[in-house]
């Protein structure tokens, strides 16, 4: 009888079996590392995913941004030469408004360099939008002279900036400037 007792004793403390139970822990354990590494996938799936938007929708709101002259330019000569420029600006028609102040506007004549001028606007007026055109004027300008020609950009600060290059006509003495 102690003969099988002992040897009883050493089959129920063997290692030799994978139990069920063990067996279930296991696959516990494999489904919740399974679950967290999924889930920290999504995770950064959706960040990606709101970087992108974030990103996309930026760069459509700077693509849009864009001002346009609304019209003819207008010129007013003194001393035979270009001295005032007046001309409509507008936003199109579902762009974002943008800042009078932010706009630059850049200019030279006749193979001078740029220079940077600063346009005037009817006062209390702060920003151009698409259901509102805005007069600009650019004065003292200093040229060019009747069949010279000119070149404006008006750079927003954010958007594409928008280069006109205009020919005076030879007898040219004022009014509408025709394109080029």
């Amino acid at each position: 009888m102690g003969s099988k007792a002992s040897k009883f004793k050493s089959n129920a403390f063997s290692d030799n079996a994978f139990s069920g139970l063990e067996a279930a822990i296991v696959l516990i354990a494999f489904i919740v590392v399974a679950a967290v590494f999924s889930y920290s996938l999504i995770g950064s799936g959706f960040f990606a995913s709101a970087k992108a938007q974030a990103a996309t929708g930026a760069g459509v709101k700077q693509a849009t941004s864009n001002v346009v002259v609304d019209g003819y330019l207008y010129g007013t000569m003194d001393s035979g030469k270009l001295k005032v420029l007046d001309f409509l600006i507008i936003v199109p028609e579902g762009n974002e408004p943008c800042s009078l102040s932010d706009i630059r506007y850049i200019y030279s004549h006749d193979g001078s360099s740029p220079q940077e001028i600063t346009g005037t606007s009817p006062s209390g007026i702060t920003s151009v939008t698409s259901d509102q055109s805005v007069q600009v004027s650019l004065d003292n300008l200093g040229g060019p002279a009747a069949g010279g020609t000119f070149t404006l950009e008006l750079k927003p600060k954010f958007g594409a900036s928008l280069l006109l290059t205009r020919k005076l006509s030879d007898g040219y003495t004022g009014g509408v400037i025709l394109t080029a």
